[in-house]
């Protein structure tokens, strides 16, 4: 039997998603629970790869058992910083690389930003284009072409909030897209520039990645897939967010107090 778990994980101390011996890694610890529970030989395979220190709230990660294995039973076996919280079964052809989309959230801090500038080069996103100057490393031959479904950004109190909805996306993409924003929204660049960006054939330039540490995967959805909420598994995954913001929040407003003004 295949099945299929969407997966929370706080990623600072991870180097990123996908197995490798000599790392720790999410694929790395799933499999590391999954033989725990007798799962023998167990190969996991996630909807995307995540870089270190980048985060997820709606991983898609697939393995083959004989015996059903619920997400309760998974997070037995799992460290502080992975949740596994929905589940369903899958045939035996189900790939979770084939989403329909991806839902990633990037956040900023600051509220010194161009707020109308950035929501106009957001707005350019919308619909199909080459991403290749958004894209690290990008490599003679590689196809970047992606479409952007949804893209939004907004001012949330001390913080700019991103969110974009594609049917995939390049290595880093996402991180380059918000440099990009960053810089417009600190009018150091344009909107024209943006918009020149998006057509590597006329222009290039090569956009660094913003830091991992801003960026979560927030959902990866498919057409034929209904995954069952396991409640005492999510319920797990919230009051352990909760600790987070309760520890982050409190450390960010001591040291607020000492902030130069």
């Amino acid at each position: 039997m295949r099945f299929a778990f969407k997966v929370a994980y706080f990623g600072e101390n991870f180097h990123g998603s996908q197995y490798q011996p000599d790392q720790r890694t999410v694929e790395g610890e799933i499999i590391n629970a999954l033989r725990k529970l007798g799962v023998e030989k167990p190969k996991v395979k996630s909807a995307g790869r995540t870089d270190a220190g980048v985060h997820a709230y709606g991983q898609v990660i697939t393995f083959d058992s004989e015996e059903k294995v619920f997400p309760r039973m998974l997070n037995s076996e799992l460290p502080e910083d992975i949740v596994a919280w929905a589940w369903a079964k899958v045939p035996e052809t189900f790939d979770p690389r084939r989403a329909k989309s991806r839902v990633y959230t990037y956040v900023m801090y600051g509220s010194d930003f161009d707020i109308s500038s950035m929501r106009k080069a957001v707005k350019e996103l919308i619909g199909v284009h080459d991403f290749s100057n958004f894209t690290r490393k990008f490599g003679e031959g590689e196809n970047c072409v992606r479409e952007i479904y949804s893209a939004d950004i907004r001012a949330d109190r001390e913080f700019i909030i991103f969110e974009i909805e594609g049917n995939a996306f390049t290595w880093n993409m996402v991180r380059c897209l918000v440099t990009a924003l960053i810089e417009i929204g600190k009018q150091h660049r344009s909107v024209e520039w943006f918009r020149d960006l998006l057509n590597p054939e006329k222009y290039k330039e090569r956009v660094e990645p913003a830091p991992p540490y801003g960026l979560i995967l927030k959902d990866v959805k498919y057409d034929d897939v209904v995954f069952e909420v396991d409640d005492y598994a999510f319920k797990t995954l919230q009051s352990r967010i909760e600790r987070r913001i309760a520890y982050n929040g409190t450390l960010f407003k001591l040291f607020s107090l000492f902030r130069q003004t």
